[in-house]
């Protein structure tokens, strides 16, 4: 590394040593010191800068990538979710650190990362299979953080990982279970584990995380209007299963039909008396610890494999959910809300395949006609014009929020206006009434 001087009047000299780059703007960065005295003096005071720069690259460069992993993992670790600590800990053990145990940060090469990433996907899994391709893009990850961290420090002058070979995970299509598939699934867990079954009940019709279902305490149920409030999710943390916060970080409201609240008002008239009011809904001991994540996980494959269904994940209950809501119609800002999406982006692209656009149709509408008083109106009658169509006032578009879980449609009136109604029918659009 090497240093300029200029001087900028009698006396004062201006030193500016190189220091590296800008990690977000990719500018050169440089070290400015004012010193005064003779130009003996800036020289002899330019060589003292140079020389600690170098020692300080020299010191981070000279580590071993081991110890970049483990000093970022410890200043990054402590703002993320249990989860990902968990996922990055396991990464790092399985893979960067064994094959990066001898290597030092500076040696580190891009043509070296690329052919790690080859021998893991050729065969750096369980076995010596090959590794999927989602699971390199999460290494990728990880030691790209790391780099950038060591960036950062002023270990390197640049990140590596940055230039490797481009990977393009391309996501697989959603496929969700049928609502035949659904109920036989349903019917096959009733008589066997009935818990199980309330769950995979709730999954479907919610839409509600994994996470989300297990962290649901029986204080966090509305018995009186049927409406579950998910406040926290129960993880797989590091050291075992633990609560945190949900994955939107806020608490998410859902109204439950009938027809599966009285399924949930069964499981509780079956525990009452032996679980608290805080405790948790699906567990094994009186409602002290919810179950572990793995435990339901294995569960469902187990009983879809017995039921002799065809392959999907537990995960893809929530996909049935949202396909179901949008086949009947129900506009996508609607699903997304019920799902605790942020973005109705979310919802919709993984299904862009299965829906090419939002479909405007509902099959059916809750109108207020007077106000507060609640209709169902049929797009028949809306189409024959058997039915007059007036505005909603706010006190019956709340009575109609609070009645039908808020799922906001749009109707015509005689003059062209798009009024927000509230969509019906739960078993219509699940398909599984009856």
């Amino acid at each position: 590394m090497h240093g300029s001087l200029r001087q900028r009047s009698v006396g004062s000299w201006e030193l500016r040593v190189f220091v590296g780059f800008d990690p977000d703007s990719g500018r050169r960065v440089n070290r400015s010191v004012t010193v005064r005295g003779s130009r003996d003096d800036a020289e002899r005071e330019l060589a003292r800068v140079v020389s600690d720069e170098n020692a300080s690259r020299t010191v981070g460069g000279r580590s071993p990538v081991v110890e970049l992993l483990e000093a970022w993992f410890a200043a990054s670790a402590p703002g993320w979710s249990p989860t990902t600590v968990r996922q990055t800990r396991s990464v790092m053990d399985c893979y960067l650190i064994p094959a990066y145990r001898d290597v030092i940060v500076s040696e580190v090469s891009t043509s070296m990362i690329d052919a790690t990433y080859a021998k893991l996907r050729r065969c750096g899994g369980a076995g010596g299979r090959s590794l999927a391709l989602g699971t390199i893009a999460r290494i990728h990850v990880v030691l790209r953080s790391a780099f950038a961290q060591a960036v950062r420090w002023g270990w390197v002058w640049d990140n590596p990982v940055e230039r490797t070979h481009k990977i393009v995970v391309v996501p697989a299509e959603i496929d969700p279970p049928t609502p035949g598939e659904l109920r036989s699934l349903l019917d096959h867990v009733e008589c066997r584990d009935r818990q199980l079954y309330v769950f995979l009940v709730l999954a479907a019709v919610t839409g509600a995380r994994r996470a989300q279902l297990l962290g649901l305490r029986w204080n966090n149920i509305n018995m009186g209007h049927g409406r579950l409030s998910f406040r926290a999710g129960w993880v797989e943390g590091p050291d075992g299963p633990t609560l945190t916060a949900t994955k939107s970080k806020r608490a998410h409201v859902v109204d439950v039909d009938p027809d599966a609240f009285a399924v949930l008002v069964e499981h509780a008239v079956t525990v009452a008396g032996t679980a608290a009011r805080d405790g948790f809904v699906f567990s094994d001991d009186h409602g002290a610890t919810a179950w572990k994540p793995s435990r339901v996980t294995h569960a469902f494959l187990r009983h879809r494999r017995a039921a002799s269904l065809r392959q999907f994940r537990l995960h893809d209950l929530r996909h049935f959910m949202a396909t179901r809501m949008l086949d009947a119609g129900i506009p996508v800002v609607t699903v997304a809300r019920r799902l605790d999406h942020r973005r109705p982006s979310t919802t919709f692209d993984p299904v862009r395949t299965r829906h090419p656009r939002p479909r405007r149709r509902c099959i059916g509408h809750t109108v207020a006609h007077p106000p507060n008083r609640l209709t169902v109106v049929s797009l028949a009658q809306l189409a024959s014009g058997q039915t007059t169509l007036s505005p909603p006032t706010r006190s019956s578009r709340r009575l109609a929020g609070a009645a039908t879980d808020g799922l906001f449609g749009h109707i015509w009136t005689s003059r062209l206006r798009l009024w927000p109604v509230s969509v019906v029918a739960y078993d219509d659009w699940c398909g599984l009434g009856g």
